[in-house]
């Protein structure tokens, strides 16, 4: 994986990362990551590539659901502070819907209108839903939509992929959990026609 040119911005998203250490980043620039063997600048490459890998995860398992014609809404529990940058991809892919993400603890929401994004952090998913929905007056249109879509993952199962190991390289349970999604274990061949 490359290191980006706006590599400050990922290394600022890390879990771990200092004010010092962006500072000590500040004066680098995406080659000098590639290639220096000092210690510092090699541990700011490799939390680079963590959050990186932690955004690419997610764009990828995230599953959004709707909530009425005017909001989508998915679960996550990032490790990295990249919520707001997923929230803002999702709203880039669907403009002109509000998308919500977010978990018990925290939400964000991203709006894409004329190639402009509005965003903004809120409290708990829940209450966040809740405020949206009363606004907008929306149902809980299509809910069953989230049913189709497990059915559909569960029906991808394949009995040659019981090696939980190798099952679990391209898609740890950390991010399979982070993006609250259930992978199915262990099943016997099953089709989608099956549910």
């Amino acid at each position: 994986m490359r290191i980006p040119d706006d590599f400050l911005h990922y290394l600022s998203a890390h879990e771990d990362c200092s004010e010092q250490l962006l500072f000590r980043a500040r004066n680098l620039s995406a080659e000098d990551l590639e290639v220096s063997t000092d210690a510092e600048v090699m541990r700011i490459k490799k939390m680079v590539h963590s959050v990186l890998t932690e955004v690419h995860r997610m764009e990828a398992f995230v599953r959004l659901r709707p909530l009425g014609p005017c909001v989508l809404y998915g679960y996550l529990k990032p490790r990295h502070r990249i919520g707001e940058i997923i929230c803002d991809f999702f709203a880039r892919r669907n403009p002109q819907t509000i998308v919500v993400l977010g978990n018990g603890h925290e939400s964000w929401i991203s709006f894409n209108y004329g190639g402009k994004t509005l965003r903004k952090r809120g409290a708990k998913m829940a209450e966040t839903l809740e405020e949206l929905k009363s606004f907008f007056n929306c149902s809980e249109e299509g809910r069953d939509v989230k049913d189709i879509w497990q059915a559909y993952y569960d029906s991808q199962y394949s009995p040659c992929h019981k090696s939980a190991k190798s099952s679990h390289k391209r898609m740890p349970r950390r991010d399979q959990k982070a993006a609250g999604l259930r992978m199915v274990q262990n099943k016997s061949i099953v089709t989608l026609d099956d549910f």
